[in-house]
């Protein structure tokens, strides 16, 4: 018998780009921010680097748009935001239980 997985363990096996982008953008803001240098810097150049690393459209859309924002951090909620759309799109498409 297998057991039931939810919505954030799918995500993370199927499409595991978006929450390691999450993931990496959220932590070079978090040291950038200890180190004293400059975020909004730091986030464009996270965002160049990563774009060659993803495969996803919408994903590589989204770092396009950080990589020249003058607030690249908006671009870490709208990446969320796709993510809580992916969850949502399980739970009413497979009736799968959100995280």
């Amino acid at each position: 018998m297998t057991e039931a997985r939810n919505t954030r363990e799918i995500i993370n096996e199927c499409y595991p780009e978006f929450p390691e982008t999450i993931l990496n953008a959220e932590l070079c803001r978090a040291m950038d921010r200890i180190e004293g240098r400059s975020i909004k810097q730091a986030l464009k150049a996270f965002a160049r680097d990563r774009i060659t690393k993803v495969e996803s459209k919408p994903l590589k859309g989204a770092l396009e748009q950080m990589a020249v924002s003058m607030f690249p951090e908006t671009e870490i909620a709208r990446i969320r935001a796709c993510v809580g759309r992916m969850e949502s799109a399980l739970v009413k498409t497979f009736g799968v239980k959100r995280a």
